[in-house]
Order: C-alpha cells, then structure tokens, then sequence
C-alpha cells in the first residue's frame, strides 16, 4: 500500500540530507572553494527523481480520450407511459402516466394541440414512439411525447378541427397521476390512407377469377363438345 507519506520518502532524492544531519556527520561546515560556483556546480549535476511506484503525487492525470460520458438521470417525475382508447359512449381519450403530479399549460394551433408537462422526462427512449390513431373514430390522428428543455410536451396531431377537447391531472393513492384528455364522440371517418378504395367490397367482388359455365346437353341449351 503506498500512503501519501510513503510516496513522499519514494521522491525523496537519494544521498540528500538535512542540515544538522551534515553537521553531525562531518562537523566542519565550511562552504567549499569557488563559493556559490561550487553550489551551482552541484545543482547542475541533480537528475531527476523519478518515483519507485511510476507515479508521484505530483504528476497531472492524464484524460482518456475514450472515457464514457455518464448523464445523470433527473431526479424529476417521469412519464412512464402515453396511450389512447376508444370510450364506451363514442368518444376517445388521450392519455400520459406520470409518477407524480405536474403543472401542465395547454397551446392550441390550427391542427393541432400541445400539452406542456412541466419539469417531467421520459426515461425509457419506447415511450417516445407516435401513438397513431387513424383507424379509429377520433378526431385525433397521431400523438407523441416530445422532450423540450426541462419539460415535457405532448403534441396532438387533429385531422377534425371542430373538436372541443376536456382535459385534468388525476392523482392516484399511490401519489402517481395520470394526464386525460378526452374528445367528444362524432363522424369523423378514417384518414384517406384507411378507408376503403371507392367499389371494394361491392358488386360481382372477384368475377374475373369465376370458372366459366359448364356446357350442359340438354334440349334447348348448348351440346357439350366431345
């Protein structure tokens, strides 16, 4: 084990001594001839101290250039999952997971709908997928959690504008809360991409894959060939 202490007695030049170690060792304390030429003499000559272990305290680290780069996680609420659902009476809801409350400001634009969750985060990178509802009916057709700085917006694609949505924080026993917003129920259809072409499913559906009629021998009809 190598001490601070020890380190230092490892740097220690060899062969130097204090000044009363000198004096009791030779007793004479003469400076030699020449002066202080002779002390300069004597410093030129000093190598360099190299420590016993490879490595004083002295010496600067030196930086990887491959060192990993951590992020601390915040310690914030946290959105732990985005969904929808069809209601029972028509209508459809929104909604955010979170681990605890948070203050949520709402911005209208034309065509869509942004729900700002004040200092939450995502944590698993999932959660961060589209929530596209085009197959249903609901004026909304895409939903996603988007992180913004130090908050959290929930943006909300609308293909029908004249829906009026309802919106609250509902905390649950266990000190989570869960974002809702519900939409109103209405004909709003499917997007282009979803609803059928004009004429599938109508009509003779797959008379060119029919087989032909059989000839049948009877009078009146046409003679079977042979």
């Amino acid at each position: 084990m190598i001490t601070p202490a020890a380190a230092h007695a490892q740097a220690a030049p060899a062969g130097s001594a204090t000044a009363a170690g000198s004096a009791s060792a030779g007793g004479d304390s003469t400076p030699p001839a020449g002066g202080e030429q002779g002390e300069s003499k004597d410093a030129g000559e000093k190598k360099p101290t190299v420590p016993a272990a490879g490595y004083a305290y002295s010496d600067k680290p030196v930086k990887s250039a491959h060192a990993a780069r951590l992020r601390k996680a915040p310690a914030g609420p946290t959105a732990t999952m985005p969904g929808f659902e069809a209601l029972p009476d028509g209508g459809s809801r929104l909604f955010v997971q979170l681990t605890q409350p948070v203050q949520v400001e709402e911005h209208k634009a034309q065509g869509s709908l942004t729900y700002i969750l004040k200092g939450a985060y995502v944590r698993q990178r999932n959660n961060l997928n589209s929530l596209v509802t085009v197959h249903f009916n609901t004026p909304v057709s895409r939903a996603r959690l988007v992180p913004h700085g130090n908050d959290l917006h929930f943006v909300i694609d609308l293909r029908a504008s004249g829906a009026a949505p309802t919106w609250k924080m509902q905390a649950a026993p266990d000190k989570s809360a869960k974002l809702i917003i519900d939409f109103p129920k209405g004909d709003y259809g499917l997007a282009p991409s979803a609803a059928p072409s004009p004429g599938e499913g109508e009509g003779d559906e797959g008379t060119e894959n029919r087989p032909a009629p059989k000839n049948i021998g009877k009078k009146g009809g046409a003679k079977s060939r042979r």
